[in-house]
C-alpha cells in the first residue's frame, strides 16, 4: 500500500508534466466518464495546443449560458478582441464543418461544467453525478470536500498554477479578455489535489468507473472543458520552470512555454508582465511596489537600479534647468529650443506628422528621456501633444452640447442590489451565483435578490430626478505647475505626458446621458472620456508596502462601470514615480500607454467603450470627424 505522500507526489509530477498529451487516451477516458455518469458520449473532440488558444472558443461556447460572460462580450470589445473572437468562431466552424455560428452552438450544446454556466443547471452538470459516484467511496460525506491549505505541496502548486483565483496560468496579463476562463476548467470542480485524496482513500478497493475515468483524463491531457456534445482539450506545456515550492517561477525567461509559442511569465507562482523579466531596467520601482519582496531584492541587483546613478544626476540637472518654463506656448517653445541649442529633432518630426513614431521612440529612451540632449525636445513634444488634445476636448464639448448631450450623473442609482455585511457591501447577484451548487440556498438568495431589486428599481427611478451637473472641461488652475513641482520633489516624477496634460488640458469629464450615445440602462458601457485634474488626493497608497506613506499610483479616472453609475472595479491609474516619456494606463481593458489611450478616445468621439462593438451610434462619426491628429 502506497503512502499518502507517495500518492500525492505522483499527482504533483502529473501536474508539472511537460510530456505531450496522449490524445487517444484522453478522448477514450472522456467517453467513459460521460457514459459512467449517465450522459451520452460527446461527438466532437476539440484539441488546442495551449490554454490561451482554447480560451476564446470556450468563452464563446459558454457565453449563451452565462449572464456575466454574455454581457462582457456585448459591452464592447477591442479590435484585437473582435479579431480573436471571429477567428475562434471560424476555427470552430471549420473543425465541425458547419458554416453558421448558431448551428455550431447547437451542435456543441450546453456546458456540462458548473463553472461555465450561470445560473447552473444541476441536471446537466457533469460533476453532480460524478460526486454521487464518489459518495460510494466513503461513509463520511464531509471527508470528500476536505480543503487542504498552502502547506500541502500539491495543493499549493496547483493553486498557483491554474487555480481559479491565484493561478498564474489564468492571469489576463498573458491571455487578455478571455483568460479568465482558464480558471474554470473541469479541474476547478475535481482538482488534482482531490483526485490524490480519493486515490489514497480508496487504496486497494475497487474504483468507481466515473472516478477512474476522470483520473485517466487528468493523466492524459492538460486543461479541459466539457460540453453536451463536445469536449475542449488542451495540450501540456513544452517547457515549465518552478521554484523550490513547485510554483511557476523563472528569473530570466518565461516560466511556461506551450507548443504553439504561448508564454507565461511568473514569479513565485504569481503572473508578472513580460517586461518585468525581459526588460527589468525599464520598470520603475513603483510599478512593483507591494509585490513579492524577493522580486524587489532581485530588481535591486539589476543594471540601472541604483537610486543615485549617474543618469539620475543628469536627469536632476536637466530638470532644474528647465524649471519655470513660460505658460505661453510660443514663448515656452522658444525657451526649449534655445536650451537645446536651436535644434529639436523629435519635435520637428512630430509637427511634420510622425506622431506615433516619435512617441514610440521617446518611450524607448526610458529614463534618459529626461537627460540632455533629449529633455527639452521631449518636453516640446509633450506640450505640443497636449495642446492638440486640449483643442480636441474643446471641440468635443461643443459638438456634444449641439447634440443636446446632458453632462450629468445620476445620484444613488445602482447596478446590482446589495446587502450590508459588517463594513462590506456584497452584491446579491454574486451570492446567488456562488450558491449555485446549493439549490436551497441559491433559491432563497434568488428570492431575496428579486425583492431587493424591486426596491432598488423604485429607488433608481426616483434617483433619475436627482442629478449632479458636470462641467465637462476645467482648464488648469494658475497654481497647478507649482503644485506639480512640489509633488514631484516630494514623491517622484510623473510621466511627461501626464504632467503636460495637467498643465495644458486640466480636467475632462464627459460623463452624461444621451438617447443614442449614452442611454440609461444601455447594454453597452460607453466609457466616456474622463481624466481627473491634478490633485494630490488622487494618489493611491499600497498599505502592504514597507513604506505605506509613499504613493504608488495616481488615479486617472473611474473605470467604465463606475462611469455608468454601477458597481465596478479599480480606477484607471498610472504608476508613480515614472521617469519615462509616457506611462501605461492601468486597469483599462486596452492596456495602452496614456497618449495612445487618448488617441483611442478621440477615434470614438470621446466614448472608447464602443471600440469593438457592432452597434456604434452614428453620432460617433460626427464627433470624431476632423479632430486634430497627435
Amino acid at each position: 500500500m502506497r503512502s499518502e505522500t507517495e500518492v500525492r507526489g505522483e499527482w504533483l509530477a502529473r501536474l508539472l508534466s511537460t510530456a505531450p498529451a496522449d490524445r487517444p487516451a484522453a478522448e477514450a477516458a472522456v467517453r467513459r466518464l460521460y457514459t459512467a455518469v449517465g450522459f451520452a458520449a460527446p461527438q466532437h473532440m476539440l484539441w488546442f495546443d495551449s490554454p490561451c488558444a482554447a480560451s476564446w472558443p470556450v468563452t464563446l461556447l459558454a457565453a449563451p449560458y452565462d449572464l456575466t460572460r454574455g454581457q462582457r462580450l456585448s459591452s464592447g470589445l477591442s479590435r484585437d478582441d473582435r479579431t480573436s473572437m471571429e477567428k475562434a468562431r471560424a476555427t470552430l466552424g471549420a473543425r465541425l464543418g458547419i458554416g453558421e455560428w448558431d448551428d455550431v452552438l447547437a451542435a456543441i450544446g450546453a456546458p456540462r461544467a458548473m463553472s461555465l454556466a450561470y445560473p447552473p443547471d444541476p441536471s446537466r452538470i457533469l460533476s453532480t453525478p460524478l460526486n454521487m459516484s464518489r459518495l460510494e467511496m466513503v461513509d463520511d460525506m464531509a471527508s470528500l470536500w476536505t480543503v487542504r491549505g498552502d502547506g500541502d505541496p500539491l495543493n499549493d502548486a496547483e493553486d498557483h498554477f491554474w487555480g481559479g483565483n491565484r493561478g498564474a496560468l489564468g492571469s489576463e496579463l498573458h491571455c487578455p479578455t478571455s483568460g479568465g476562463v482558464l480558471g474554470n476548467s473541469f479541474y476547478t470542480e475535481y482538482s488534482f489535489s482531490t483526485m490524490a485524496d480519493d486515490e489514497h482513500r480508496l487504496s486497494d478497493r475497487e474504483v468507481p468507473a466515473a472516478v477512474r475515468a476522470a483520473w485517466d483524463v487528468a493523466q492524459a491531457a492538460g486543461l479541459w472543458w466539457p460540453f453536451e456534445n463536445a469536449v475542449v482539450f488542451t495540450d501540456r506545456p513544452a517547457e515549465l520552470h518552478v521554484n523550490e515550492r513547485n510554483q511557476l517561477h523563472r528569473e530570466d525567461g518565461p516560466a511556461l512555454v506551450y507548443r504553439d509559442g504561448w508564454r507565461v511569465y511568473a514569479w513565485n507562482g504569481k503572473a508578472v508582465p513580460e517586461r518585468w523579466i525581459t526588460q527589468p531596467e525599464s520598470v520603475p520601482a513603483k510599478e512593483y511596489k507591494g509585490f513579492d519582496p524577493t522580486f524587489t531584492k532581485f530588481m535591486a541587483t539589476r543594471p540601472g537600479q541604483s537610486p543615485r546613478s549617474e543618469s539620475a544626476k543628469k536627469r536632476a540637472t536637466a530638470a532644474s534647468t528647465l524649471e519655470g518654463l513660460p505658460t505661453d506656448p510660443a514663448a515656452r517653445l522658444d525657451r526649449l529650443r534655445r536650451y537645446a541649442g536651436g535644434t529639436l529633432p523629435f519635435f520637428d518630426r512630430y509637427r511634420a506628422g510622425a506622431h506615433r513614431d516619435v512617441w514610440s521612440e521617446l518611450v524607448a529612451l526610458g529614463p534618459s528621456v529626461r537627460e540632455d540632449p533629449y529633455a527639452a525636445d521631449a518636453l516640446a513634444v509633450a506640450y505640443e501633444t497636449m495642446q492638440r488634445v486640449d483643442a480636441n476636448v474643446r471641440t468635443l464639448v461643443q459638438r456634444l452640447k449641439a447634440m443636446n448631450y446632458i453632462f450629468t450623473s445620476d445620484v444613488g442609482s445602482s447596478g446590482s442590489p446589495t446587502v450590508q455585511v459588517g463594513a462590506d457591501r456584497i452584491a446579491l447577484n454574486d451570492l446567488v451565483r456562488d450558491a449555485g451548487s446549493m439549490p436551497q440556498l441559491g433559491g432563497l438568495l434568488g428570492r431575496m435578490a428579486k425583492a431587493v431589486e424591486m426596491l432598488a428599481g423604485a429607488a433608481k427611478e426616483s434617483a433619475r430626478h436627482r442629478q449632479t451637473p458636470i462641467t465637462p472641461h476645467v482648464p488648469p488652475g494658475a497654481r497647478v505647475r507649482k503644485e506639480i513641482a512640489g509633488f514631484e520633489k516630494e514623491f517622484g516624477v510623473l510621466p511627461l505626458s501626464l504632467r503636460a496634460f495637467y498643465e495644458v488640458v486640466g480636467e475632462v469629464n464627459l460623463i452624461g446621458h444621451h438617447p443614442s450615445l449614452a442611454p440609461r440602462d444601455g447594454q453597452i458601457v460607453p466609457d466616456p472620456l474622463v481624466v481627473y485634474g491634478f490633485d494630490e488626493g488622487a494618489v493611491e497608497y499600497d498599505e502592504d508596502d514597507e513604506d505605506p506613506e509613499t504613493p504608488s499610483a495616481i488615479a486617472i479616472a473611474p473605470d467604465d462601470l463606475h462611469k455608468a453609475n454601477t458597481s465596478g472595479g479599480d480606477p484607471y491609474e498610472m504608476a508613480i514615480p515614472d521617469p519615462h516619456a509616457d506611462g501605461e494606463l492601468l486597469n483599462e481593458r486596452h492596456n495602452l500607454f496614456f497618449v495612445e489611450y487618448l488617441r483611442l478616445c478621440f477615434r470614438f468621439g470621446g466614448f472608447p467603450g464602443y471600440d469593438g462593438s457592432e452597434r456604434v451610434p452614428p453620432e460617433i462619426a460626427t464627433l470624431s470627424a476632423s479632430l486634430v491628429e497627435f
